[in-house]
């Protein structure tokens, strides 16, 4: 006599929620912070790294070349691209920090030696790291995150883990409404893109993040 297959028992009001751990990324940090101060950067090849900013490095060029003009910082929008330093022809030590998406294109990437980078990309801009600026978008980010999630795991300058498993909304989708929420949230107060992969733990969750880059959402059951 065949058996009948059981339906499965409902599931109690009280029981567990199923585990949901972000992990959010930003987009090439440190090369889009700089695309905010150099907006007319957008969609080029770009790599940081090298040596320090100091402040006069590009406005002492413009003050030289064009003597007649008033520049200071509030007109580094204005720097023609002509002004910005290039890969080509790069000798030293020094290595990348980040690029762009668009210098990743050609083969270059973080921790690249930059005369090799400048085999690859010549005509790459190259921009020194400005640590103090990208401290402070890495504060304004992480403080969006913990309004809308309080459980955050700080992982460094860039990325962050976050339980989404009780906060409101995280849920929803299995993450992806609540992770929209906070790329929204990012964009809108920054103007920076993020990426987030949400898992049932850490490990799946980092390697969630990457598969959609950049500002991808990756969700995994």
């Amino acid at each position: 006599m065949s058996q009948q297959p059981t339906a499965p028992a409902p599931s109690s009001p009280n029981s567990p929620r199923p585990r949901r751990i972000a992990h959010l990324d930003m987009d090439a940090f440190y090369a889009s912070v700089e695309l905010l101060r150099y907006p007319q950067l957008k969609g080029l090849p770009v790599v940081i790294g090298g040596g320090r900013r100091r402040e006069d490095d590009l406005l002492g060029r413009l003050r030289a070349a064009h003597p007649e003009q008033e520049w200071s910082s509030a007109h580094l929008h204005q720097i023609p691209l002509d002004f910005f330093p290039r890969l080509a022809g790069y000798t030293g030590r020094g290595v990348i920090t980040t690029a762009t998406y668009a210098a990743r294109q050609f083969g270059v990437g973080s921790a690249m030696g930059l005369m090799k980078a400048a085999k690859l990309c010549p005509q790459a801009i190259l921009l020194p790291v400005d640590f103090d600026q990208y401290r402070h978008y890495s504060r304004r980010f992480k403080a969006i995150i913990t309004d809308i999630a309080p459980l955050m795991e700080d992982r460094g300058v860039d990325e962050v883990y976050i339980d989404f498993t009780d906060v409101p909304g995280g849920q929803r989708e299995s993450g992806r409404v609540l992770a929209r929420l906070m790329q929204k949230a990012i964009f809108d107060d920054t103007g920076l893109t993020c990426s987030v992969g949400v898992a049932p733990n850490k490990l799946l969750a980092k390697m969630a993040s990457e598969f959609n880059k950049p500002n991808g959402i990756s969700i995994v059951l």
